[in-house]
């Protein structure tokens, strides 16, 4: 949810993962998601096909994950900086609590 984009447990996994201070999320691709031994979910099954290897959303713990209240779109090519403010910015503007924002 929108809770764990902007926390700071994922922006340091993000630092760590990517050795950039605000990468794009093109910069998280590889090491979140395609080398092989530290892939996020690669280790776990899938609750929709029961195969091994889940998404993100599926390995974080359950106060991050509900049932999407909204639909979030964004371009591979924006930082962590500009996303994150972005729903920040949205929470704040719409008056809604941020752990209540799921996508």
């Amino acid at each position: 949810g929108a809770a764990y984009v902007v926390s700071k447990e994922f922006t340091d996994l993000a630092r760590l993962r990517t050795g950039l201070d605000d990468p794009t999320f093109r910069d998280m691709q590889d090491p979140f998601w395609c080398d092989g031994a530290s892939a996020v979910g690669k280790d776990q099954i899938c609750p929709r096909d029961g195969k091994l290897g889940c998404a993100m959303v599926d390995v974080l713990p359950a106060v991050y994950r509900q049932k999407a209240t909204h639909f979030l779109s964004w371009c591979w090519g924006y930082s962590l900086h500009q996303v994150q403010s972005g729903i920040t910015n949205w929470v704040k503007t719409h008056d809604v609590q941020l752990e209540q924002v799921f996508f």
